[in-house]
């Protein structure tokens, strides 16, 4: 519940530690699972310093166009962190040999931050030997939970266009995943029928031109 002392606080207060948490938010989206009180509050601190610096900056001229400034850097400067700094801070921390670890929960987790790499084919194999596949991908792309979904607790959704019977090689196409009239079938896997998740992934080279599948 909301304690009411702290809408009580400065604006500035305000703004510094709720731009300071959506920096955090975006920075650590998917991976915060096991982070502690003392992660997240010192997380939110170093975001909202920054997110207050700006704020200072524009608060002599109008305090709601510093509200938002400070906002917007709060966003960027997360987004930033996530995509560059993280990776950046991780190899040079490796270069250096003070720690091999990139500070990810599971290697589970390992396969939500691969944001340079496109998957074109996921396959499912589940406890009882049988085998569900989706590909290509790409086909998939702007559905909803598409073109498909990892749960934190390794359960997937999947658009199932293949599957294979227990202890088979041979692989049976569906007809109908996506209907003109009924619309796109997605498919929920619980973790605990899944026994292995593979994922064939390509590289992409630009933004604008991803690879083919």
């Amino acid at each position: 519940m909301l304690d009411s002392s702290l809408l009580n606080l400065p604006w500035a207060t305000l703004v510094t530690l709720a731009s300071g948490y959506v920096g955090y938010f975006i920075a650590n989206v998917g991976l915060k699972e096991h982070h502690k009180t003392v992660d997240i509050t010192f997380s939110t601190l170093v975001f909202g310093l920054i997110s207050a610096t700006a704020y200072e900056s524009v608060a002599v001229y109008a305090v709601y166009w510093s509200t938002l400034v400070a906002l917007v850097t709060a966003i960027i400067t997360g987004a930033v962190w996530r995509k560059y700094g993280r990776r950046w801070m991780y190899k040079l921390m490796r270069a250096l040999n003070i720690s091999w670890s990139d500070g990810t929960h599971s290697a589970w987790q390992q396969l939500f931050g691969q944001i340079e790499y496109r998957a074109t084919e996921v396959f499912v194999i589940l406890k009882d030997g049988s085998g569900l596949l989706s590909r290509p991908l790409a086909r998939f792309e702007g559905l909803p939970n598409g073109p498909f979904a990892l749960g934190n607790t390794g359960d997937v959704i999947l658009y199932v266009t293949h599957h294979s019977a227990p202890d088979s090689d041979e692989w049976r196409e569906f007809a109908g995943v996506i209907d003109d009239s009924w619309g796109a079938l997605a498919t929920y896997i619980p973790a605990e029928q899944i026994a292995r998740v593979e994922i064939r992934r390509n590289k992409i080279k630009t933004a604008s031109t991803p690879p083919k599948v």
